[in-house]
Order: C-alpha cells, then sequence, then structure tokens
C-alpha cells in the first residue's frame, strides 16, 4: 500500500543562509559485532530500525566484504551521537558488523556507495543542501563546498577512477557536473548542464569512457510527469568531461514516472523508469545499441494485473558476456500491513547477448519491501566476481516491525533434503509416467525454503510454459500443465531446486 507525493517546484526569491554542520567520522577498529537477529537459509537482518533516508550498499571484491550505509540516528552503538553508519559483512549478510559511524545525529535524506577500482569505496550522502564524501577504506570524510543548496544528487566513476558529481539546486532548478581524480577531495571541472532540470542521474559505461546522463526536463507544474531528457558526456582527461551529441528527449511528457535510472554496458544502454498514477504503475525500459545516442520502442518489464511494479534499482554485470541486473518492488495495493503475498522483491536480467530478452522475474523477498515517502528505493549490490553473484538491500517488515534485510541473490537455490537424502518428492497425478489426456498435475514437496523452477519444454528443447520460477516456503505443491493448446507429441519438464536437476518426458495424447 503506497501514497505518492508529486514536486511542485514554485519560482521565488529568497534570501538565505546556509551553515554546514561538522560531520565526524568515528571509526571502530576492532569492530564491535552488530547486534540482529539473523535466520540462515532465508533474508538475512542488517538492521532492525527504520532509516530516515535512503541506504545504499556496495561489495568489496579484493576482501569479500559487503558494505552498506544507513542514514539512521536509532542504530549506532551505545552513547554514540551519530546520523550515518556503514555496516560490513564478510560471511554474505550472515552477520553485521560497524565499521564507521557519523556524527552528528541529523537527519541524512540520501547516500549512494560507489567503487572507483578495487580498493576504492566511497559513500556519498546529501544533509541539509551539502555533499559529503566518504571514503570507506581509510574513514577520511570531505565536504563538497561548491554548492550549499543541493537537492539532489548522483555519482559515478570511469576506468580511470575519477568520480564524476552531477547536483540539481532546489533555488533555481540548475544542474551541475563535477570531476574528481582524487577521490573527492579536490573538484573541478564546472560544467553547467541546465538552468532547467530536476533529479539527475549518471552512468557511466563499464567497459568505456562516456557518460550518460538522464534528467526530468520540465514542465515542473508535476516534475513527475515532466519530460526525460537523455545526454552524453565523454571523459577527455581524468576528472574532465565534456559533451559529446545532441540533447534528446527519448521519453516524453505526460504520464506520470516516479524513477529512471540509466545502465551501460559497452555500446548496449538501457534506460529503465516506472510509469503511470498507483493502480496502474509498471516499470518500462527504451534499449539503445549505441551507447545512448538513439533508443527504440519502451517495453514493460515484469507487469502483473492487479499489481504496482515501481522502485527499483539496475546494475551491470560483467560475468562473461555481461548485461545488466534488475531489481524491483511489486504491490498488490492491498490495506493494512504487507505480507509475503501482497508485497514482494524481483529480480531479473538481460544478457548484452540478448538486451532485450528479460528471463522471467524471480521473487526473492521474505520479508516484504515497505513503503515510505522517505523513498525507500532497494539497492542491487553486483559482486562483479567470477560467479557472476550478487545481492540485494530493501526495507522490509516483520510483521508491524520495519528493517533492512539482505538477500544473496545466487544462493536463493538452497533447499535441504527431505528426510536426508533427496531435496523434494515429486509425482504425476495422472498415469505416471506417460500419457496424459490433455492435463496434467505436477506435484512436489520441499522441506525448506528455496527457490523452485519448474518448467515445460517441447521435443526440440524450447521452452514453452513457466508453471512457477520462484522462492517457495516448505510444503506440497501442485501445478497443472494444460496441454490443450498443444500438440500431441513427447514434452518435458525440468524440475530444479538448489543444486538438483530432474528432467522427465511426458506423452501428449489428443
Amino acid at each position: 500500500m503506497k501514497t505518492f507525493f508529486l514536486f511542485v517546484f514554485i519560482c521565488f526569491f529568497v534570501t538565505i543562509t546556509i551553515t554546514a554542520q561538522e560531520q565526524k567520522v568515528n571509526l571502530y577498529d576492532p569492530p564491535v559485532p552488530f547486534q540482529g537477529n539473523t535466520d540462515w537459509g532465508t533474508d538475512y537482518l542488517v538492521s532492525g530500525s527504520e532509516p530516515f533516508g535512503r541506504p545504499s550498499g556496495i561489495y568489496r571484491n579484493s576482501t569479500g566484504t559487503i558494505y552498506v550505509s544507513i542514514p539512521d540516528t536509532n542504530i549506532s552503538l551505545p552513547g554514540a551521537d551519530e546520523g550515518l553508519v556503514i555496516l560490513s559483512s564478510t560471511n554474505n549478510g550472515a552477520t553485521w558488523i560497524q565499521e564507521i559511524g557519523i556524527s552528528p545525529a541529523v537527519v541524512i535524506s540520501k547516500t549512494k556507495m560507489i567503487s572507483a577500482g578495487p580498493d576504492s569505496l566511497y559513500c556519498f550522502y546529501l544533509v541539509n543542501g551539502f555533499v559529503y564524501s566518504l571514503n570507506v577504506v581509510n574513514g577520511s570524510l570531505n565536504l563538497f563546498t561548491n554548492y550549499t543548496n543541493v537537492r539532489d544528487f548522483d555519482v559515478t566513476s570511469s576506468s580511470t577512477g575519477s568520480l564524476y558529481l552531477i547536483i540539481d539546486l532546489y533555488t533555481n532548478n540548475q544542474v551541475r557536473i563535477f570531476g574528481s581524480a582524487n577521490g573527492g577531495v579536490n573538484w573541478g571541472g564546472e560544467l553547467f548542464l541546465s538552468g532547467s532540470a530536476a533529479r539527475p542521474g549518471i552512468s557511466m559505461s563499464a567497459t568505456g569512457d562516456t557518460a550518460v546522463i538522464n534528467y526530468y526536463g520540465g514542465p515542473f507544474t508535476d516534475t513527475l510527469s515532466s519530460v526525460i531528457r537523455n545526454v552524453r558526456y565523454r571523459e577527455t582527461a581524468p576528472g574532465t568531461i565534456a559533451v559529446t551529441g545532441a540533447f534528446t528527449s527519448p521519453i516524453p511528457a505526460g504520464i506520470p514516472k516516479d524513477q529512471f535510472e540509466t545502465v551501460r554496458y559497452g555500446g548496449n544502454t538501457w534506460l529503465f523508469y516506472s510509469e503511470g498514477a498507483p493502480g496502474s504503475m509498471d516499470i518500462k525500459c527504451i534499449y539503445s545499441s549505441d551507447g545512448g545516442t538513439v533508443y527504440g520502442a519502451p517495453f514493460t518489464i515484469g507487469s502483473m494485473p492487479g499489481r504496482d511494479e515501481f522502485w527499483f534499482d539496475a546494475k551491470y554485470s560483467s560475468l562473461n558476456p555481461g548485461g545488466v541486473g534488475l531489481i524491483y518492488y511489486s504491490d498488490s495495493l492491498q490495506a493494512g500491513l504487507p505480507t509475503n503475498s501482497s508485497d514482494k522483491m524481483y529480480y531479473t536480467s538481460a544478457l548484452n547477448t540478448d538486451p532485450l530478452n528479460f528471463a522471467a522475474p524471480v521473487h526473492f523477498s521474505d520479508h516484504p519491501p515497505v513503503y515510505s515517502a522517505r523513498e525507500y528505493i532497494p539497492t542491487l549490490i553486483e559482486y562483479y566476481d567470477a560467479a557472476g553473484d550478487a545481492g540485494a538491500i530493501w526495507v522490509g517488515a516483520d510483521g508491524s516491525n520495519t528493517g533492512i534485510y539482505f538477500d544473496r541473490l545466487n544462493t536463493m537455490t538452497g533447499i535441504t533434503p527431505i528426510g536426508s537424502e533427496i531435496p523434494f518428492t515429486y509425482s504425476l497425478s495422472q498415469n505416471y509416467p506417460n500419457p496424459f489426456n490433455p492435463v496434467t498435475n505436477l506435484e512436489f514437496a520441499i522441506s525448506d525454503l528455496g527457490f523452485v523452477s519448474l518448467k515445460i519444454y517441447n521435443i526440440s528443447g524450447s521452452e514453452i510454459v513457466t508453471l512457477v520460477n520462484e522462492k517457495l516456503s516448505p510444503g506440497s505443491y501442485k501445478y497443472k500443465f494444460d496441454g490443450s493448446n498443444y500438440a500431441s507429441g513427447v514434452y518435458f519438464y525440468k524440475l530444479e531446486a538448489g543444486d538438483f536437476a530432474e528432467t522427465k518426458r511426458m506423452i501428449l495424447l489428443k
């Protein structure tokens, strides 16, 4: 259940005096364990408190460590006066420790963690119109002093390890870009992007030196319904970028678009956005094969009747052949508290070699995501390791309690055995094993929570029906395969869970 707020910008002249509040870094060495409950085999609890702003996360490949930034004054160590904490986990989310705390305890509206190299990790955050950058590895903190009236920001990194910060000013709808070649200590190369813009996003190519920038371009009587503009910038030297190509408007004004995000990998560029009003919201995508110059027609991802799909996060995947991963929140618009049936987190992906074909969405959350005007957008954490692993954090519910949860996407498939020998029991309920005419039920039971895939293939090996492709709770299940619309012949069903896979032949007679 959710309510959306539309931003209305009114131009007027004001005189303001802003003083930056001193931010202090508190390093914890040795770290102190975070006291939270975890449950092996399901989601892991990162923080048992509802945050005040948008959390973020990142993976440090060289040490196998996950870091999350949580803007919350309630979870710091006893006696600490902190508004932001950095937690870490070296065991894929099973336990978390507090590494860094930022004082004083002020409300921080947004954080974004980013990597600028194997061991260069940063957390950017926004508080009272000021942007700060924290070096997560050594704890150094820097204040971005060029502007003190920042409404929103985004940041990306290039293959040279440079950082590029794009800011939106709340006094005049101006968007400006800055570069840093020394980890945010100094910023230069200021570029004026637009004087009629809001909520910009910037994404750097994973394999090159080109950034794609998108932003709301007006009219600002209803910002979320305004046009989404697109332009490309190219790195000419470390910390310096210059515009390349023309400004375009690939997504027109009209229908509300609550969020957008661009991912680029090589020449493939995906621009995702959520479109529609509550009750009819879907996640859409436009794709460019030439690095964000020209986009094709929009298509919908994961649309489900009677549900809204909206908040999302997307990242590129570097696992050969590369591609893009997407997580998003699906809401049934129910009244009352969210449940695992009404509110779900989904994951899908597409490969560079087939960029328009997104896999069937997988439901991975055991703790349903919650909505808040604080914009609890989830974070997809790509590991960028040899296995192509990934994880996700989101603000979820445990009954009436709210906290932050983590799930490792590539290990959702774990199922413990029934008894001690096989992962599940299964049977065909009609004339097992063959034939059936024309409907049969496929039954199985699982003893523990886990991801289950049950699909039907024809004799040539092409998938024709997906009966289930999501995480299921322990229990017995029955799924019907109706062959009425298919020709008589040989078909196969494939049942997968964890390391277990079973393929059996079925003969359809009509």
